[in-house]
This record gives structure tokens, C-alpha cells and sequence, in this order.
């Protein structure tokens, strides 16, 4: 289910379930249950994060990469 949600909503989903346990109004029977959801959430929003670092990352050093050839460009 995790992966079918955006960034925004599994936050969203998280922010949810912390609230809930936060203020013990998770019922006793849902708590383990609710708990791994918790889990489940923050590891797929972490690899989403740790999947756009990397993007950036690339798109940025290529950025550079651009810009150092045109300044090549200029001073020749």
C-alpha cells in the first residue's frame, strides 16, 4: 500500500497514526499493527528520499559538468 501512495500522503498517513498513538487513542488490538504501518511508512519515505538525493546529485554535477565547458568555451 505504501508504495502506491505519494510522498505527501504516506506523510500524511504517518502524521495519522503518530497522533493516534501519541494521545493513546490506538485501540490495543490495532497497536502492533499501526506500529509497523508507522515502520513501513518511514522506510519508504526514506528511500524515496535517498532516490531523489541521488537524482539531484546527478542532475547537479551535470549542471557543473555544463557550465565548466561553457566558461572552456569562453576563455578559448
Amino acid at each position: 500500500m505504501a508504495d502506491e501512495m505519494t510522498y505527501e500522503d504516506k506523510e500524511k498517513r504517518l502524521d495519522e497514526i503518530l497522533g493516534r498513538l501519541d494521545k493513546s487513542e490506538t485501540p490495543m488490538d490495532q497497536l502492533s499493527a499501526e506500529a509497523k504501518e508507522a515502520a513501513d511508512l518511514i522506510m519508504s519515505m526514506q528511500a524515496t528520499l535517498r532516490a531523489t538525493k541521488a537524482e539531484l546529485t546527478k542532475v547537479f554535477a551535470e549542471m557543473d559538468a555544463q557550465k565548466e565547458k561553457v566558461e572552456e568555451g569562453a576563455r578559448s
